[in-house]
């Protein structure tokens, strides 16, 4: 009897056995694609060998005047598209994938979603923030601020057409022209957002290249940029319709702008200027290098510097000497200045006082005419935007470092009187090949104040060395120095 129940126990334990194995090897068949009867689902990559739907914008917030790119990943066969809010006509293709999704012209911000359908019914939504960018730009409001026609010292190819937004709105330039920009006639299409109050920059590389110089941001890059050097436009910029923005040059020969083996610079319009027609006194030959890997003179992606290339001292041009200076980088900007005596009556608008950083160095009237009288003094100060008051200059330029720098005041590229300065004694790394180049001799001066000394006939003493400077004396910005 006890053997009959061990026989049992056996019996049902094989018979638990089998049924387990059963249970476990359909779990893996039907896991591993066999056919099993189940509740229809979303079409996945484990049954259809695709990915679900899904919808990726090129990006998520646009102006009503933007297109974008939008690509549908996953799903079968052809993918239609739809808007909600429904609109009609935004979508090239209507269907297919990617499409292009142009925007309705809106009166007020609204957020569209985006919706994509595949034959199986799959669907996927994306929801895209459209601004409104209200009415269109007008003439004036955009115009062409440099073209570097001559290219840069690292390929003449290198050239570029920078245009600027004169206004407080954002613009998309759809498909918007730049005439004879390579030769009479031809026509350069670009696009692109141009924010309020910048740059928009369009090379003929793309950043990084090593074919450029140019270390900002480029906006459009396009092989087809090919700035002819023997005739100046005219250039015309336009919207794809027709409607003239700018026109710059006369198509007959560069006023501005350098082109040889050794200097290249581009032609800039003065900051000041907003003139829709062709205005010679309007540009000028770009003297500062910024955002540029070589020496070439240009600012790419930079404000313009209103200082034109060493044109030389004019009759109608001022003349001064620096005669007192305050900086200390642990004072507000604003406390930071520099005088200047002037020696002959005449217009400022030339004048630029730098400390040789080679960044947003420019005219301290903003390339404006303001024109002074022998015998009196002006106050530059640095400070965060331009402010003219009488005979105070507030010029928006990152202020010298007041431990080691120099001070240089140039007039139309040409040096009128400079320092240096330092904080220890010791002189700067640069001293010999920054100042000492205008003549300045001696140790530099010590101190963060110091006020140029007065001889016998009560003139300043006009040389320079350190020994000519008081750095004892207490501050009198705009008087006498005693």
């Amino acid at each position: 009897m006890f053997n009959n129940y061990i026989m049992e126990k056996v019996y049902n334990m094989r018979i638990a056995f089998l049924i387990i194995v059963i249970f476990a090897l359909s779990f893996f068949l039907n896991g591993s694609g066999c056919t099993k009867i189940e509740t229809p689902v979303r079409s996945s990559s484990d049954d259809t060998g695709m990915e679900d739907l899904s919808i990726l914008p090129e990006k998520y917030e646009i102006l009503d005047t933007e297109p974008v790119r939008i690509e549908a990943q996953g799903g079968i066969g052809i993918i239609e598209w739809k808007t909600e809010p429904l609109f009609e006509n935004t979508f090239y293709p209507e269907t297919g994938n990617p499409v292009l999704f142009t925007p309705p012209d809106l009166s007020v911000d609204t957020v569209i979603t985006i919706n994509a359908v595949d034959e199986m019914n799959n669907s996927a939504y994306a929801d895209i923030s459209v601004i409104d960018e209200g009415l269109p730009p007008e003439p004036g409001d955009i115009l062409i601020n440099e073209i570097a026609w001559s290219g840069t010292l690292t390929s003449a190819s290198d050239e570029y057409i920078e245009l600027i937004n004169k206004t407080d709105r954002v613009f998309y330039l759809d498909n918007w022209i730049i005439e004879n920009e390579a030769g009479t006639g031809t026509r350069f299409l670009f696009y692109g957002k141009i924010n309020p109050g910048l740059l928009f920059l369009i090379s003929n590389y793309d950043q990084g290249s090593e074919k450029t110089a140019i270390t900002s941001g480029i906006d459009y890059a396009d092989l087809g940029l090919a700035i002819p050097n023997s005739k100046p436009g005219p250039f015309v910029l336009k919207t794809y319709d027709g409607i003239v923005f700018d026109t710059v040059g006369d198509g007959v020969e560069y006023l501005y702008g350098i082109n040889s083996s050794e200097l290249r610079s581009s032609m800039s319009r003065y900051t000041f200027s907003s003139s829709t027609e062709w205005d010679p006194d309007s540009w000028y030959t770009e003297s500062v290098s910024v955002n540029l890997l070589d020496e070439t003179l240009g600012t790419p992606g930079a404000e313009n510097s209103n200082i034109p290339y060493n044109t030389g001292l004019s009759e109608d041009d001022a003349a001064a000497i620096i005669t007192e200076y305050f900086i200390d980088v642990n004072e507000d900007i604003i406390e930071d200045w520099v005088e200047l005596y002037i020696t002959k009556s005449g217009n400022i608008k030339n004048f630029i006082v730098t400390d040789l950083d080679g960044t947003s160095d420019a005219s301290i009237t903003n390339g404006y005419d303001v024109y002074v009288t022998e015998g009196n003094y002006i106050l530059v100060i640095w400070s965060i935007s331009y402010l003219y008051d009488e005979n105070l200059f507030y010029i928006p330029d990152v202020n010298p470092t007041g431990t080691n720098d120099e001070l240089v005041l140039l007039c139309s590229g040409v040096f009128l009187d400079g320092l240096c300065y330092t904080s220890d004694g010791n002189k700067p790394d640069d001293f010999e090949d920054l100042v000492n180049k205008y003549g300045w001799i001696g140790d530099p001066i010590t101190g963060k104040h110091a006020s140029k000394k007065i001889d016998e006939n009560e003139d300043y003493i006009n040389d320079l060395e350190a020994a000519s400077w008081n750095t004892a004396a207490e501050p009198t910005p705009g008087e006498v120095n005693y």
